[in-house]
């Protein structure tokens, strides 16, 4: 007999601790490379049930209890990952510096879980918000309660060994090809593209789906067919011996900041858009505080009072690391300096509460995952940014440095905020469908909030002494090309230093924003038609990411795309249940793909360490190329194949 009562125990919370940690790793991988995560709650509730399984007794709301506190691991890797590496690619830094990103991101994350508190009752009782990860991660919750639903752990542990040897052929004895990109010069302008043969890139764009993929497709064509050709005719062929290099170099120069002004364009329209609805959701969340120490699990939060104590004491190593840096950047009095760092502070968790606010929103209304953070981030960065400017009063080499680790330092600790708000909504909602005490789900928050933020850090520099980032390399002799790109923090690092420096080039941005409006009225009309929906993101992201990985994420989606028509018929022969089955087995299998990429990526980080190159383990030569490719070419088609038939054959439920 299973025990139900059972919730805040010391095995759910060891179990969901290990899952953060294991999440923050893949997923600080993953985004340097691709520039996004995958949410860690559905793999997370069914691996902890596989675990909580070996104990005698157990039950699901401990399954909660662990699957809320790993999924604070996948959240935390991204507030790391889109800001810090931003330092190294500025040369403010060159190796990262663990103490001041834990003061930085610990503060914002524990804030961030203040922040989710506080919105938690309102958002989960707007009827506007359908919370479809939250209902989605609920039925997963409810399904592994069932001593017979085996086979989805199996398909996650299967698919996490089939991407780990291929991604250890890949990165590892490079025997088979990670990716391609060609470019061709026509008439003087450059035309170009590429395919990348990740499986974790691949799975990436299945699990997002093919309606928000081929807006991504499309923004890609745009950006390499029209605007590169565009560019590279008007400011010419950086070098005709390496077209593809003049192709990258026309690419960031004038198309990523384009990228870019979708994004930013993206963060205002909505904070515009939610913008009532999030005023209200104050207003209603500041009437409930009086009640917030109800007695009834279902609506018992942790105390308000002490809460405000936290986020007191957790704003003290940021007042003293802003104070610092002021001193450097100006001749004010201290007692001058303590005020405009006070302010600053108030600005920080103003613009971090609107972010965070409308993240969560965001969240339940079409999910963690296709949250507009990174535009939102861009505008912490933009304001973060002119409230620097404004306090300082010299511009050396070595003020500009304090200016900009200032700045992302700033931009971290809205980040931590952003990133945990947006995540934890998702749980409360998962809980509140199994019935969990709200109060120990934010127990487990912020003990999976303190363990990833002390493990992301020594990830990412295991990544970065392994692989390079951006084009930054730890030693000599290593191949920037093969560095990971992370493209948020490029783009935080180009904006900042370009804003500061007054040399940004606001025209770009501004085409940008005509693009995101542009796409924001398709999506109007499309959803108004109920025909199409037109992902703001997802431009952003086809202009903005390398062509090889849109290309990649686009085939993942037309996957997505023939099984979802496949799956319709099988509706109509077998039933809605029988077919959320196959798909619940099929996600599963692709959440292991990603999360097996991922893992042999970190494990490859230390012997390339170690042997100080990426090339430490390759196996082949240069004339082997074009049979890598051709092998990868074969090995995407068989697990594309194996994906298909795992969501789509009857004898797999």
């Amino acid at each position: 007999m299973l025990q139900q009562r059972l919730e805040l125990t010391t095995k759910a919370l060891v179990i969901g601790l290990l899952l953060a940690v294991i999440f923050c790793g893949t997923n600080v991988y993953l985004g340097l490379k691709i520039g996004s995560s995958i949410s860690a709650s559905i793999p997370a509730a069914v691996l902890t049930m596989g675990f909580l399984r070996l104990f005698k007794k157990y039950s699901t709301l401990e399954n909660s209890i662990s699957q809320t506190t790993a999924s604070v691991g996948e959240s935390l890797a991204v507030a790391v990952i889109f800001i810090f590496p931003a330092l190294l690619i500025l040369n403010v830094w060159h190796t990262f510096h663990y103490v001041k990103i834990v003061m930085s991101i610990m503060p914002g994350a524990i804030i961030g879980v203040v922040y989710s508190i506080i919105l938690r009752k309102v958002l989960l009782s707007d009827k506007q918000l359908g919370f479809p990860e939250g209902q989605a991660i609920g039925k997963v919750l409810q399904a592994t309660e069932r001593v017979d639903e085996k086979g989805g752990g199996r398909m996650l542990i299967w698919g996490m060994i089939i991407s780990s040897i291929t991604s250890f052929c890949q990165i590892g004895l490079q025997v088979l090809a990670s990716g391609v990109n060609k470019a061709m010069v026509v008439s003087g302008k450059i035309f170009g593209g590429g395919v990348s043969f990740s499986v974790a890139i691949i799975s990436a764009g299945y699990l997002v789906g093919f309606a928000p993929m081929i807006v991504a497709f499309v923004s890609f064509i745009l950006a390499w067919f029209v605007l590169l050709p565009i560019f590279s005719g008007a400011h010419g062929i950086k070098d005709p011996h390496d077209i593809l290099a003049s192709a990258f170099y026309v690419w960031k120069t004038y198309i990523r900041p384009i990228g870019v002004g979708v994004f930013i364009f993206t963060g205002f329209a909505t904070i515009i858009m939610l913008f009532k609805p999030i005023i209200k959701g104050v207003k209603e969340s500041a009437r409930a505080l009086k009640n917030i120490a109800s007695n009834e699990n279902d609506s018992k939060d942790l105390n308000f009072i002490k809460l405000l104590v936290l986020v007191f004491l957790a704003n003290i190593p940021m007042f003293f690391i802003v104070l610092n840096q002021l001193s450097e950047v100006n001749n004010f009095t201290p007692a001058v300096n303590i005020l405009i760092t006070l302010g600053i502070l108030l600005a920080m968790l103003v613009v971090g509460f609107a972010i965070a606010a409308v993240s969560g929103y965001f969240a339940g209304l079409a999910g963690s995952t296709t949250s507009p953070v990174s535009g939102l981030l861009f505008i912490a960065v933009i304001v973060a940014t002119l409230l620097l400017q404004l306090a300082s009063q010299r511009m050396t080499t070595v003020s500009k440095c304090h200016l900009l680790e200032t700045i992302i330092i700033m931009v971290g600790f809205i980040a931590g905020s952003a990133v945990v708000t947006n995540g934890s909504i998702q749980d409360y909602k998962s809980g509140e469908i199994v019935g969990a005490t709200p109060y120990k789900q934010q127990l487990g928050l912020f003990c999976g909030v303190i363990v990833s933020v002390l493990i992301a850090p020594l990830f990412i520099s295991l990544i970065f002494h392994g692989y390079g980032i951006a084009g930054v390399v730890p030693h000599a002799g290593m191949d920037v090309n093969k560095t990971l790109s992370a493209p948020q923090a490029s783009a935080v690092a180009t904006l900042t230093n370009n804003i500061l420096c007054g040399s940004q080039d606001w025209s770009l941005l501004i085409y940008g924003a005509v693009i995101g409006f542009i796409g924001l009225v398709l999506d109007i009309v499309g959803r108004k038609t109920g025909k199409f929906r037109c992902s703001l993101v997802s431009i952003g992201m086809g202009i903005y990411l390398p062509p090889d990985i849109v290309l990649g994420l686009f085939i993942g989606g037309c996957l997505s795309l023939l099984v979802k028509k496949r799956q319709a018929k099988i509706v109509k022969t077998y039933g809605e249940e029988f077919k959320e089955r196959l798909s619940s087995k099929s996600n599963l299998l692709v959440c292991g793909l990603i999360a097996g990429e991922s893992l042999m990526g970190l494990f490859l980080a230390i012997p390339f360490v170690i042997f100080q190159s990426s090339d430490a383990l390759k196996i082949t030569s240069e004339r082997f190329i074009p049979i890598s490719v051709i092998l990868s070419v074969i090995v995407v088609i068989i697990i594309a194949r194996y994906i298909y038939k795992t969501a789509t054959k009857i004898q797999n439920v």
